[in-house]
């Protein structure tokens, strides 16, 4: 999957190359969410608390015969947010995720303001390894999975506004003497309200 991503990153930055470079900056408010686990003995699901991004992308368009067209890759840095109403005999679950993504997005207005119909697709890794029930002493390894996102927003030129729906999946794998190995799979949705500048 990293190779993959690797390759789509190397692609679209050799299309940027012969196209007019335009850069977007913002940052979101992801709002409470939800996290699910596919072993419950590495963590129940539940709600997660708001949090806070900060992304940026390089991208590049093309004209269509309706709208234009605007592709480019992008990384987000998801700040740590925790799980909501966690018991007082549970750890506390703070994490945080960096998805790194090739993006599409689709104006088909392209006037002073224009409507945008946004995809995101790419890997995200984990950055903070706390969302789980044991401590590291136990051997636990935890790895980032796929990553995607969808939403609209209205680019206000330069200034944009976003609604995302994202949900980042990750692994952990606990080793223990007497229960041997435990895997599980998650997976954290939130949807985020993004304001940026695009230049």
């Amino acid at each position: 999957m990293k190779r993959l991503i690797f390759l789509l990153a190397a692609g679209c930055l050799s299309l940027q190359l012969h196209a007019t470079i335009k850069v977007q900056l913002g940052a979101g408010l992801d709002l409470n969410g939800k996290q699910t686990f596919s072993n419950s003995a590495l963590g129940e699901d539940g709600d997660v608390n708001t949090g806070v991004s900060l992304y940026g992308e390089l991208l590049s368009s093309s004209k269509l015969v309706i709208g234009d067209m605007m592709y480019g890759i992008g990384m987000e840095y998801q700040l740590p947010r925790e799980m909501k109403n966690l018991s007082p005999t549970q750890h506390s679950r703070q994490f945080a995720f960096l998805p790194i993504y090739a993006t599409l997005k689709y104006s088909i207005l392209p006037l002073t303001i224009s409507p945008e119909v946004i995809v995101q697709g790419g890997y995200n890794f984990l950055v903070n390894e706390k969302n789980f029930e044991f401590d590291t002493t136990h051997a636990l390894t935890a790895n980032g999975g796929f990553y995607w996102a969808a939403g609209a927003g209205v680019n206000f030129k330069p200034f944009v506004v976003q609604i995302m729906y994202k949900s980042n999946q990750s692994s952990f794998k606990w080793s223990d003497v007497n229960l041997g190995e435990l895997h599980s799979n998650n997976v954290n949705s939130q949807l985020s309200l993004q304001l940026g500048v695009r230049l």
